[in-house]
């Protein structure tokens, strides 16, 4: 994948309430080592790091969960600059 030779990872920021954070992590730990969960950043969303390869299968897990109870969504995919 192209991805994969500009940026070995990436930052995905979603927005998700506070209280379906539990829920969404049950779902990614299901999904062996797709995504690395984080914490709530400064900028009040959520960040999820994620190997250049699996971007695709990231967004396409996140994008589900719209027809699901847990209300999140994507604000931005950004080369993974260093933080956790």
């Amino acid at each position: 994948m192209e991805k994969e030779k500009l940026h070995p990872e990436y930052d995905i920021y979603i927005d998700i309430a506070k209280e379906d954070i539990h829920l969404l992590i049950y779902l990614v730990e299901a999904e062996a080592h797709i995504m690395n969960v984080r914490k709530k950043q400064e900028n009040g969303y959520f960040k999820i790091i994620v190997p250049a390869g699996l971007v695709d299968e990231a967004l396409t897990l996140l994008n589900s969960l719209k027809n699901s109870d847990i209300k999140v969504e994507v604000i931005s995919i950004e080369p993974h600059n260093g933080i956790i």
